[in-house]
């Protein structure tokens, strides 16, 4: 067999498994990483939320407590004494935020094509 055919054949191969990898990046891990990532953010605004709110909390129990409104103050902490925020780890310890790579398939995939238009010949001058 020609080694100009093997080499095209090869460029080619190259070129659809660049297009697949590509494909598979933007079909399969760009979701993933966007859930991910969604995840995360909110995750952190509920906390950062949570947690304001708690300061406001204890903000009030110590402005009725410096008032000497000791009883409203038992009131107000029995009311809201379920609004402590209670977390268990960090947001996004187990996220795997690894983002989709379109760059290097997409130019693998471009210039394997054009090198294997080039040894199949289709770039000759007629």
């Amino acid at each position: 067999m020609n080694p100009t055919k093997v080499a095209a054949i090869l460029s080619l191969i190259v070129t659809l498994c660049a297009a697949g990898y590509l494909l598979y990046q933007f079909a399969m891990v760009r979701p993933h990483y966007n859930a991910d990532v969604s995840d995360y953010t909110s995750c952190k605004a509920g906390r950062e939320a949570a947690l304001t709110n708690w300061d406001n909390v204890q903000s009030q129990i110590e402005l009725l407590k410096t008032q000497g409104k000791y009883q409203e103050a038992i009131a107000y902490i029995k009311k809201h004494e379920n609004e402590r925020p209670m977390f268990i780890g960090e947001c996004g310890q187990f996220l795997d935020l690894q983002q989709p790579t379109y760059s290097s398939p997409a130019a693998i995939a471009v210039v394997g094509l054009i090198a294997s238009l080039a040894l199949f010949g289709g770039a000759t001058r007629k």
